[in-house]
């Protein structure tokens, strides 16, 4: 029986960041591959406000979980990482992947590097239009050009009650095998914080030299891919 791989999805993101590389990718490789959006990321490109909780998300992702006869690997990228992480107080799957996620630790360090680094920022938080943001700066999550034009426009509205969410830190530990894995260019997560939810986990790391915040959506995002595949 083929092994399923569960994608969760960042902030601002839908199931389509995952289907241009990373699905046929893994999909090649004899996996059933789902990805699905969270609440209110139906629509690619959407600006209406919505209002969700990390709790919505979860329940979201235990929904797919409990389609499956089978317990599946979850791979959840950024906010979806968090998500994931929450998910796992209680649930439960074969193995899950940290990508480029939010540490137990919360996203307020790394709130606080970004408004740093870039105040201008600030208006759009006070708006709760996380979009608008990572619109003006989408290197944050996008280290190239192309792939700026290519999917910055497909990136939709976020919960501000969501990030909220994100800014409270996580405390459980879990027996679920794990790996973290992130970019050495990430935008809004640091190599350090990677290590630090590597250490509390006591879960395998990975760090892709140059990687985005976004590694499926990397011109090389083998590079990634594969080291997923490698530790599954």
């Amino acid at each position: 029986m083929k092994e399923t791989i569960i994608f969760v999805h960042g902030m601002c993101h839908g199931a389509w960041c995952w289907e241009d590389q990373y699905i046929p990718y893994f999909e090649k490789l004899g996996y059933n591959c789902i990805a699905f959006n969270l609440p209110g990321h139906e629509t690619e490109g959407s600006t209406k406000r919505i209002s969700y909780s990390l709790s919505d998300y979860e329940q979201a992702v235990r929904a797919e979980v409990e389609k499956l006869n089978e317990p599946p690997i979850i791979i959840g990228h950024s906010m979806g990482g968090m998500v994931l992480q929450h998910f796992l107080k209680n649930g439960s799957c074969k193995k899950a992947v940290l990508m480029s996620s939010v540490p137990p630790s919360g996203a307020l360090l790394a709130s606080l590097r970004v408004i740093f680094r870039y105040p201008r920022v600030v208006p759009f938080l006070l708006r709760s239009n996380l979009l608008g943001a990572f619109k003006k700066y989408p290197h944050l999550m996008l280290n190239k050009t192309i792939h700026t034009a290519k999917y910055a426009n497909r990136m939709c509205a976020e919960s501000f009650s969501a990030y909220l969410g994100l800014l409270i830190p996580i405390s459980h530990n879990t027996t679920i095998p794990l790996l973290v894995i992130g970019g050495s260019k990430d935008g809004l997560i640091s190599v350090r914080e990677f290590e630090r939810t590597a250490n509390y986990y006591n879960a395998k790391l990975t760090i892709i030299e140059s990687g985005s915040h976004d590694l499926m959506l990397d011109e090389d995002y083998e590079k990634s891919a594969q080291a997923i595949e490698n530790w599954l």
